[in-house]
């Protein structure tokens, strides 16, 4: 009788184990924030959560737009179902305050946050909070696309 409890609580005890290690290495962040374009609310800005510094969509955490109303923010993500769960935070802005309504133009440019704003698990739990930015500033690094190309999340719980 002990052989078989001891059978079934290895089978219990290691039946989660795939579950544990993925919310031990699952790590999570986020921003938030309020856009203007001189002393009104910055609506319609692009938002994108990178896992790192980088440009390529696969990195995307998460993708968000401001609010026309309020020029608020706020978005987070996770790297759950991601075979590297290192989170270096960046995110990068698309607008086009100042810009030409009859051109398809934006202007961007990327915010590194520390990694003290990443948590372990799905959720974030302190979320960087870039305060009010004014999108009429010239913002370091800052460039012009010709065109903003949607891109969606990877949807990583879905591919394996």
């Amino acid at each position: 009788m002990k052989p078989l409890l001891l059978a079934c609580l290895v089978v219990v005890a290691t039946a989660d184990v795939p579950k544990f290690a993925q919310s031990i290495t699952t790590r999570s962040t986020g921003a938030k924030g309020t856009f203007l374009c001189g002393k009104n609310p910055a609506g319609d800005v692009k938002v994108r959560l990178f896992r790192n510094y980088t440009d390529e969509p696969n990195e995307i955490l998460a993708f968000t737009t401001s609010s026309a109303v309020t020029g608020k923010f706020n978005l987070e993500g996770h790297t759950a179902g991601r075979s590297n769960g290192d989170i270096e935070p960046f995110i990068r802005i698309y607008h086009r305050c100042d810009m030409d309504p009859k051109k398809k133009d934006y202007r961007t440019f990327g915010i590194k946050f520390p990694k003290s704003f990443v948590s372990i698990g799905r959720i974030a739990r302190k979320p960087y909070d870039i305060g009010t930015m004014n999108l009429e500033i010239i913002y370091p690094k800052e460039k012009h696309l010709k065109e903003f190309k949607e891109e969606s999340v990877p949807n990583f719980d879905k591919l394996g």
